[in-house]
């Protein structure tokens, strides 16, 4: 399996900086390099005494959460070519329809990078222009995610994400599932009172043939059964039928 490296070449947002540190941590990435634009350089836009990248940082790690040691251990470079290091192969993202390189979805950006040894970079490019011309020849393939063609432009945030979750998957990062507590199977005695309630309630209301009140209720016993309710499931039906029941009072002219 190879060392993933994501690359963002001068990203212009701190909070997108952030959301993929974020991301890449979702789908057990750990590598992250950045060319920091020059916007980054100087004092903070917020004024105060440190430089700006440390308020980039700054912005960026409350965005990033739990994910913020990325940011810590981010690598900075002057320029792509010395971002890229001992990369032994590189995946250039972008929206554009290149010739005489492979052209990858991000499933098949996945599937194509297993089979590298090494060190394997995955570049995006700024949020406005993205890559390159220049940028994607130092690339040996580039990746394209298949968008609505009436809007192909995608937050960068984003793109990494969709990007991040196909490498994740079949690099064996663990999936977490969060399945809900089991619920409180329904009781007989709930169940058994709610049919109680049922068959007057239905049968005032003259739904039920009174010759034959037993076989609709039959029927929908074996719907109910196939519905498998919970307890809290009954519970909520048999507060249901009691507020039918008060526009049905037992002893009503009529009644069965």
């Amino acid at each position: 399996m190879p060392t993933i490296r994501v690359v963002l070449h001068r990203p212009q947002s701190a909070e997108n900086l952030g959301a993929v540190a974020r991301v890449m941590k979702n789908f057990g990435l750990a590598e992250l390099a950045v060319v920091p634009p020059a916007s980054w350089e100087g004092r903070p836009r917020g004024g105060g005494a440190g430089p700006t990248l440390d308020d980039v940082l700054s912005r960026a790690s409350r965005l990033a959460r739990h994910a913020s040691d990325l940011l810590h251990r981010m690598t900075l470079h002057a320029d792509l070519r010395e971002a890229l290091g001992s990369a032994t192969w590189a995946y250039g993202t972008t929206s554009r329809v290149l010739t005489g390189r492979p052209q990858l979805d991000p499933r098949q950006l996945a599937g194509e990078l297993l089979g590298r040894v090494g060190e394997v970079a995955v570049v995006f490019g700024e949020e406005r222009r993205g890559l390159s011309d220049a940028d994607l020849k130092l690339c040996q393939a580039v990746c394209t995610i298949p968008t609505h063609p009436g809007y192909d432009s995608m937050n960068l945030a984003q793109a990494a994400a969709v990007i991040c979750y196909e490498i994740g998957v079949p690099a064996g990062a663990p999936a977490v599932v969060r399945e809900a507590a089991p619920a409180e199977p329904a009781r007989h005695a709930t169940v058994e009172a709610l049919w109680d309630l049922a068959g007057g309630v239905l049968g005032r209301a003259g739904y039920l043939n009174p010759q034959n009140p037993d076989r609709i209720l039959a029927e929908l016993r074996v719907l109910f059964s196939r519905a498998n309710p919970t307890q809290r499931e009954v519970e909520l039906l048999t507060a249901a039928l009691r507020a039918v029941e008060r526009h049905f009072p037992a002893g009503r002219a009529g009644d069965p």
